[in-house]
């Protein structure tokens, strides 16, 4: 917008953004009259950051060329909304010197996460600043982009609205519509491909299915139920739900429920050592509580030392227990964090120096092995289901199921049921169920064993002589081919084949 004066010796210009207001002669003269300046930008409404320096120059020195002689402020931006996502997971920048250690079936980059974890997270936008026109009208700060989240499949939202929350175990995701982000987590994750050095070993937290084979050298370890379409081969996996193989499993270890022999002695075992630290713990916070030792000044692990020595002296023996029976089983039965926690426990011995911080941590690692060892006695669900075993080694917490031909030079452990309708070859089965084969043994070869619990039955349709049968601490071994029959222990804890 231009503003000529009536003797038109000057023009007056406002810009777009009415921040500036400049003025310019429009003839050669020597003096221009400041106050016809004035009056002009009264008349058409500069009222705010008119420079009277500039203008009294420009009234002395008359120019062409433009000088701003009013200024307003601009509007100062605010800060859009953004949303950070917590369960992104890039892949790491390898070094060049270690390219040659680099274990490339680790290079799998699937995200997963447990029920209640922390999903993404959105935070307001920072409104800007008003700004004022050179005219005195008020300019508005550019408004902020708002994000705003929607709750998925598998996901809650804060009551804020703020932040998402995963109600499953599963794969999340986020779906993009513009500022609305919709967040997911998919319980299943669909692997439509094979497990091989290509794609990595495969880690979820949550149900998994696989719609190829597992390959020599790969592992998958799962939280929920696995699913495989294909065959696995010289691979391991562990479930913590229901393992089925549609296909055949060779020289492979399976794994399903609570992933080890022996978690339910494990588990009285970590109970009985729970009771003795809560019950320690509850102690040393009543001699805090009464006054009766300063931590402050007494050292706090001298007290909890005199305390094993005094009046809590089945602790250390509990231990020794516990670590003796770790020591009898091979390092790849127990899961890490157990053998982690078992470790710490080695504070109570005096052989490492013990702390209010490290006897904290102590209780609480000890208190969530113990919930995990619950949980999976409880709940059964961990059960294998594969069409044929060969060199395998298969432990389930629930019940084994081979539907096809059967077993060769197999092992099996179940806290279930065993059913084997097929035949059974060489190998072992311990099961805490009822085991029901349709043949076991066979002419050459290593003889088969079949134990089970004191009040469970073996059921076999045919067996081979040699095959050995125990029921309880009662053994058999077969002397010549049998055709269908039970064994058990009777009312004289004696056993009988009938």
């Amino acid at each position: 917008m231009q503003i000529d004066n009536k003797t038109t010796l000057f023009k007056i210009a406002i810009s777009r953004d009415k921040l500036t207001a400049s003025i310019y002669s429009l003839a050669n003269c020597d003096y221009i009259d400041k106050d016809e300046i004035y009056k002009v930008l009264k008349s058409e409404g500069i009222t705010f950051g008119v420079k009277d320096q500039e203008i009294n120059n420009f009234s002395l020195y008359p120019t062409r060329e433009t000088v701003v002689i009013a200024e307003g402020n601009p509007p100062l931006p605010g800060k859009d909304g953004y949303m950070e996502v917590l369960f992104s997971k890039a892949p790491r920048d390898i070094p060049d010197n270690e390219i040659d250690a680099i274990d490339f079936r680790e290079t799998s980059n699937i995200v997963s996460v447990e029920a209640e974890t922390q999903l993404v997270e959105v935070y307001p936008p920072v409104f800007g600043i008003e700004g004022l026109a050179v005219t005195g009208e008020v300019l508005p700060a550019p408004k902020p982009r708002v994000i705003t989240l929607k709750a998925g499949k598998g996901v809650k939202l804060n009551e804020e609205g703020s932040k998402a929350f995963a109600l499953v175990n599963g794969r999340p995701w986020i779906k993009d519509a513009g500022l609305t982000k919709v967040i997911n987590c998919d319980p299943i994750y669909v692997h439509n491909s094979d497990v091989d050095i290509k794609t990595g070993n495969l880690r979820f937290i949550g149900d998994v299915k696989i719609t190829g084979n597992v390959c020599e050298a790969m592992e998958v370890h799962v939280t929920g139920n696995v699913e495989v379409q294909g065959i696995v081969t010289m691979a391991r996996i562990v479930s913590g739900g229901k393992l089925t193989i549609y296909g055949n499993a060779i020289s492979s270890r399976l794994r399903a429920g609570i992933i080890f022999p022996g978690a339910k002695k494990l588990g009285f075992m970590f109970a009985d050592i729970n009771t003795e630290l809560q019950n320690l713990n509850t102690a040393l916070e009543q001699l805090s509580k009464m006054k009766v030792i300063d931590f402050s000044v007494v050292d706090f692990g001298r007290v909890v030392l005199g305390l094993l020595d005094s009046r809590f002296k089945n602790i250390r023996p509990l231990i020794k227990n516990i670590q003796t029976f770790l020591g009898n089983k091979p390092s790849t039965d127990i899961p890490i964090e157990i053998v982690q926690t078992i470790g710490m426990l080695s504070c109570f011995t005096g052989l490492k120096p013990l702390n209010k911080e490290m006897f904290d941590e102590v209780i609480v690692e000890v208190e969530d092995i113990l919930n995990t060892l619950n949980k999976n006695n409880e709940n059964y669900g961990g059960s294998i289901n594969v069409k044929s075993a060969l060199s395998c080694i298969i432990q389930s917490s629930g019940n084994v199921s081979v539907t096809g031909q059967g077993c060769v030079n197999t092992n099996i452990t179940s806290g279930g049921n065993v059913s084997i309708r097929g035949s059974f070859k060489g190998g072992e089965i311990l099961s805490e169920g009822h085991v029901d084969i349709n043949e076991l043994g066979s002419n050459l070869g290593a003889p088969p064993v079949v134990r089970v619990a004191a009040k469970s039955t073996v059921k076999v349709r045919k067996a081979y002589e040699g095959s050995i049968i125990q029921v309880g601490k009662r053994r058999v071994t077969l002397t010549r081919e049998m055709d269908l029959f039970r064994a058990r222990l009777n009312n004289e804890d004696q056993l009988e084949i009938f």
